[in-house]
């Protein structure tokens, strides 16, 4: 799917974009009249609205916030994360743009993103174990996942073969625990 035009989302798409040079995408759900659904987190500092379709249909609930897509791009290029592709697939796409789940019907993933909105329970940002990422993937199917953060960690070994292999071992451990601890306060404060 990749690049769309903001005309031909549709509500419930998982959208992103990138964010400092491509350093890191940043996601939300669009959730229909130009307006997305994102994890913005409390070091984003969400500022008071200053445009005028904000003004009029933005909701800030702590770290989660509903925007107009144009703040949410920042003016950079509009992308939509792919669901159901093939492992195969997945395996050659960047990480943090596919996902080999399908993904629930539109109704249900609008559904997950305004009930985070309006009551929370998704817990604070955390780059490794709860950001914007995840917060779009569970809200289209119902589980957490960041692939875009195990993609750096792969690329340490990488780039520093020697310092990347024994420093990979570490950070992904610390991921794992932290995405458990993370998926059990979610589990704990969403029933």
């Amino acid at each position: 799917m990749g690049k769309k035009l903001v005309c031909e989302l549709q509500a419930g798409d998982h959208i992103y974009c990138k964010r400092r040079g491509g350093l890191y995408d940043h996601h939300g759900i669009y959730v229909g009249d130009n307006m997305v659904i994102h994890l913005a987190g409390k070091a984003k500092k969400i500022q008071p609205y200053t445009c005028k379709e904000c003004i009029n249909k933005g909701v800030i609930n702590g770290e989660i916030a509903k925007i107009c897509i144009y703040c949410f791009l920042a003016g950079k290029k509009l992308k939509v994360y792919e669901y159901g592709v093939s492992y195969f697939e997945h395996k050659f796409k960047k990480n943090g743009t596919c996902c080999i789940r399908a993904a629930r019907p539109p109704h249900e993933v609008l559904a997950s993103a305004a009930h985070l909105l309006e009551h929370g329970g998704f817990g604070s940002y955390n780059l490794l174990s709860n950001n914007c990422e995840d917060f779009a993937v569970h809200c289209k199917t119902g589980f957490a996942e960041s692939k875009q953060i195990m993609g750096h960690i792969k690329r340490l070994t990488f780039i520093f073969p020697v310092v990347g292999a024994i420093a990979t071992v570490p950070l992904a451990a610390a991921y794992a625990v932290s995405k458990g601890i993370t998926a059990s306060k979610r589990h704990h404060s969403l029933t």
